[in-house]
């Protein structure tokens, strides 16, 4: 089983109910395997200038508004069939519409997610018009298009053996930030949101974590799945500490802008497969007569991508970072 696998507990929904009936309670979680803290732990702690960053950005972002206002700036909720139709012109732009098939289904986990061959959907549909084109350049845009330049190299499956580096924080935040650029609003505050989950989860209890978030989530029932991503692991949930993955998006988002931002917005050489910005060099070194496959969303205006990124970076204040 996977990592991910083994962190749902048994006893979730059970847990859940009883949280619904009284939001002072910390669910009890029980696992069919026990995780290591080492694993829990595995992606680190919130560091306090990230921190800083990401209450400037919420603060700026909800001055005036509540989280609706921001979710209706996405636009109009749409269709199933508008939703399939866009994720099939943009497979077919990139030539992959013979490689994925798309799987609608009401008992999936997850809004979206990316197979080998399947691209898995939720029913109901709840995508707005620019989240539904934000996902699109975060899952095919980003990780599968990454993922096919990552099978062509020669290192494919044999990076211990190239010297590569992990390469999780720059292929969620290059997602990430990709998934902000068909938005009107360029803020980053879900991210930001669930960065200072992972910071409130290490020195509270579920109940308290959940309280402090839902000053920014209205609706229970998300508020409650962010909590949950920050607390499980654990089995005594009124205990601090969590899994920690989640800051790996936003703190991974700060890293990949700045780098674009040295490098002149080209972010060619990211795209020769699922690699760490810091290996970006090291893997054109080993290829360097490789043309990556390149979404288009860079290559159809190669300025106008650079000028979104800058204004993504300016509106959440990156640069401070640098």
């Amino acid at each position: 089983m996977s990592l991910i696998t083994d962190l749902i507990p048994i006893n979730l929904n059970e847990e859940k109910e009883k949280f619904f009936i009284d939001n002072s309670y910390n669910p009890q979680f029980v696992y069919e395997n026990e995780t290591s803290d080492e694993k829990i732990y595995n992606h680190g702690k919130p560091s306090l200038q990230h921190i800083q960053l990401a209450n400037q950005i919420l603060e700026k972002t909800f001055l005036g508004r509540n989280e609706q206002d921001l979710i209706m700036m996405e636009g109009p909720l749409i269709t199933q069939s508008y939703t399939e139709k866009t994720i099939k012109t943009f497979l077919n732009m990139h030539q992959l519409h013979k490689k994925y098939n798309i799987i609608w289904s009401s008992s999936f986990v997850s809004r979206t997610s990316i197979y080998a061959d399947t691209i898995k959907l939720k029913l109901p549909v709840t995508f707005r018009k620019e989240g539904l084109l934000g996902m699109v350049y975060h899952e095919i845009g980003t990780h599968a298009i990454r993922q096919i330049n990552y099978e062509k190299q020669p290192w494919y499956r044999r990076k211990k053996q190239f010297g590569f580096s992990n390469y999780l924080k720059t292929e969620e935040g290059l997602a990430t930030l990709h998934a902000i650029i068909p938005h009107s609003h360029k803020s980053a505050y879900v991210s930001a949101i669930r960065y200072l989950a992972v910071t409130y989860a290490q020195s509270n209890s579920f109940a308290e974590t959940f309280k402090k978030i839902s000053k920014y989530i209205n609706d229970p029932n998300r508020c409650w799945t962010v909590t949950f991503r920050q607390k499980r692991g654990l089995r005594d949930t009124s205990k601090p500490g969590g899994f920690s993955k989640d800051l790996v998006y936003f703190e991974g988002m700060v890293d990949v802008w700045l780098w674009l931002r040295a490098n002149n917005y080209d972010l060619t050489k990211l795209y020769f497969g699922k690699l760490a910005k810091e290996d970006a060099d090291l893997a054109y070194s080993l290829n360097p007569d490789f043309v990556p496959k390149l979404p288009s969303f860079f290559t159809l205006n190669r300025q106008s991508y650079a000028e979104e990124i800058n204004k993504i970076g300016i509106f959440n204040n990156f640069d401070q970072l640098s």
